[in-house]
């Protein structure tokens, strides 16, 4: 076997593989429904929980800002009784109360930041108390969907161990040619020829290159660059 053929094989081995996987993606719509509820519970959970770490991170930062407020009014109400006149008590009693209107509204954050909190917890804890059960209802659907896929992914897997073998034949540097066009090439790497075009771009091959696939030679279509196959008569 030529090592055109060796591709041309492997081509029709990974062609196959890719299929099998495709089927398996696919999901049954007994196991989509309890998936897209699944998927939406769990968003939910996740939207509700980093909703709660958001205001923890802002209370811890309120409450710091609260105990600094509150040392700094403590400071400023020890000062107003050390003041020797009317100008420096005015000031005093100034900044004491700019000072206790930031403590209040401080104090008001906190609060509105534990009510907040305490409804999103409440809403997390509803949907962690059910989600035990879309647990298990999520697990059973999954399993039964890939118990059914037995068969396909027997049939991957040996298609898999049937591609490596083919390149464990192949030279590194057709192996390297070959993935670096299946991977540019919509994973057709080789194309076969047929009433004198090449499959994939539908490119006429020209009397000199056709010569060259009978002799096994290969060659790359001048259209799309994949390596055509022109299938030989056995002898």
């Amino acid at each position: 076997m030529s090592d055109v053929d060796k591709l041309w094989e492997l081509q029709t081995v990974l062609t196959a593989l890719n299929e099998r996987e495709r089927q398996m993606g696919i999901k049954p719509e007994s196991f989509a429904e309890i998936d897209r509820e699944y998927q939406s519970a769990s968003e939910e959970m996740t939207r509700l929980q980093t909703q709660l770490d958001a205001l923890a991170k802002e209370r811890r930062r309120v409450d710091g800002e609260l105990g600094d407020q509150q040392e700094l009014l403590k400071k400023y109400q020890g000062q107003l009784m050390q003041v020797k006149n009317q100008q420096q008590y005015a000031a005093a009693w100034k900044e004491i109360d700019a000072t206790r209107k930031h403590v209040k509204d401080l104090e008001d954050s906190v609060l509105k930041n534990m009510t907040e909190a305490e409804g999103l917890q409440t809403q997390l804890d509803a949907r962690k108390g059910g989600h035990a059960d879309l647990q298990s209802r999520y697990d059973t659907a999954h399993d039964e969907w890939q118990h059914s896929l037995g068969d396909l992914k027997k049939e991957a897997e040996d298609l898999r161990k049937k591609a490596e073998k083919i390149e464990s034949t192949v030279p590194d540097r057709l192996k390297n040619e070959f993935h670096k066009i299946y991977r540019q090439r919509q994973q057709i790497a080789v194309a076969r020829v047929g009433s004198e075009t090449c499959s994939a771009c539908r490119t006429r091959v020209r009397p000199q290159v056709a010569q060259q696939l009978k002799r096994g030679e290969l060659v790359h279509c001048e259209g799309c660059h994949r390596i055509l196959y022109l299938e030989r008569p056995t002898s």
